[in-house]
């Protein structure tokens, strides 16, 4: 909707009080001291400042701020419009935009101007500029000030401020692929191979046939050289269920956007979204659980393109920090067996580890993604003592490593396509073996 018309009426601009008091001047000086020259000179700036005055607008114009579309991935651009109604005597708009965080505006200016045509057009005159947002989030694209003048710039409307307008930026899933089979398969659709013989695409055997199997599944070199029918049998393809836990206690490292460096919550944002992509893709069942977040921490298992939306809506929601505690009594909710949970954190924090080492006595399968950014050091010329206690921390943070990988909870640091082939072969051939789980 146009929001309405402010009570702020068409003021005279500096240039037409000059021209009419310069004008005014001029025409007595010239009368006074009979000088025809100087009425020459007055009668220009009286007949623009009298012209100026017989077309001054009556009516306030109507602005309406629109933005398009209001959903995009990092590094896209939108279109923020401010649609101004033009009323008679309007000769031109300008609107300047705020400066956002993590926007650029094309023009660098933010600013805006279009000319009105000789007659009021029936549709709005469109302030366009383009938004382009380098980073993921929920924030707002304005506010904004527009600014209308009549003809010789002699009068003015506004500045009338509107309202800024919303903006989610999806995360930018990074590279990520692997080809390394999941451990526990538990669905009834997907590309993983299963533990048990059934309709599947990869082949186990040839066997003889049995009440109920299909025809097209005939062996037929077998049959004829044995002289019985012979089928050929393959394993179950099954789907699997992975819990991606996101710890938004803390956020270290500067963060530049998508054109330049990443902070810890940047690539853990961004590589929980290529993982829940590539799993989605694959038909698996994928949850999200956010740690530290008072916004959307929980997304519920499901599969599909819609439900990939999902998961990145709740991914760009994420506000670091806004809650420092977390239960982790509360990890084990809604997990059942045989789900594969991957943690992904810079693990300073020792919240986020009390979750993996809780859900692993549990008997699930537990991966630990460390995201914390290369070259931290710590150092802060007004703190003297900041890097002996980033260094000291790093420490402790090493020793807890070694802890939570003794009770076997695989900790890999995150490389892109590839990261969890080693731990998932590993995890595969550990689930043969018998396990001990906490009753």
């Amino acid at each position: 909707m146009p929001t309405p018309p402010p009570h702020v009426p068409w003021r005279p601009t500096s240039a037409h009080v000059r021209a009419c008091v310069g004008g005014a001047a001029l025409a007595l000086a010239a009368t006074w001291l009979r000088r025809p020259d100087l009425l020459v000179l007055a009668a220009p700036l009286l007949v623009v400042a009298l012209w100026s005055a017989l077309s001054r607008p009556g009516a306030a114009p109507q602005v309406e701020a629109r933005l398009a579309p209001r959903t995009v991935r990092e590094g896209e651009a939108v279109r923020w419009t401010a649609a101004v109604q033009p009323v008679p005597g309007l000769e031109q708009a300008t609107a300047k935009l705020a400066a956002g965080d993590f926007q650029q505006v094309d023009p660098p200016t933010r600013t805006v101007t279009v000319a009105s045509p000789g007659t009021p057009p029936p549709e709005a005159l469109p302030l366009a500029l383009a938004v382009r947002t380098t980073r993921w989030g929920r924030r707002t694209v304005g506010p904004a000030v527009v600014v209308a003048h009549s003809a010789w710039g002699a009068f003015r409307w506004g500045a009338h401020e509107v309202e800024p307008v919303g903006l989610s930026t999806l995360p930018v899933p990074t590279l990520f692929d692997t080809t390394a089979p999941m451990p526990h398969p538990n669905g009834l659709v997907g590309l993983n191979r299963s533990g048990r013989p059934g309709d599947g695409s990869e082949f186990a055997s040839i066997r003889p046939f049995q009440l109920g199997d299909r025809l097209r599944r005939i062996h037929w070199p077998v049959s004829l050289r044995t002289g019985s029918l012979h089928v050929t049998s393959s394993w179950a393809d099954q789907d699997s269920h992975v819990l991606l836990i996101v710890d938004a206690l803390n956020d270290l490292g500067p963060s530049e956007g998508l054109d330049g460096a990443a902070s810890s919550l940047d690539t853990t944002v961004r590589a929980a979204g290529a993982m829940a992509e590539h799993y989605l893709h694959r038909g698996d069942r994928v949850s999200l659980r956010v740690l530290g977040s008072t916004g959307t921490t929980r997304v519920p298992a499901a599969t599909g393109k819609h439900h990939l939306r999902r998961v990145l809506d709740a991914l760009a929601s994420i506000e670091v920090a806004s809650r420092l505690e977390d239960d982790p009594r509360h990890a084990l909710t809604g997990v059942s067996a045989g789900t594969v949970v991957v943690l992904l954190s810079p693990l300073v924090s020792p919240v986020a580890l009390s979750h993996a080492v809780t859900l692993a006595r549990r008997g699930l399968t537990v991966i630990v993604i460390d995201t914390l950014p290369e070259g931290l050091a710590g150092d802060d010329p007004q703190e003297p003592f900041a890097g002996i206690a980033w260094r000291v921390r790093l420490l402790e943070r090493r020793r807890e490593l070694e802890r939570v990988q003794a009770v076997g909870v695989p900790v890999v640091a995150w490389l892109g396509p590839g990261s969890l082939d080693r731990v998932l072969r590993d995890v595969t051939r550990r689930s043969a073996a018998p396990r001990m789980a906490q009753r």
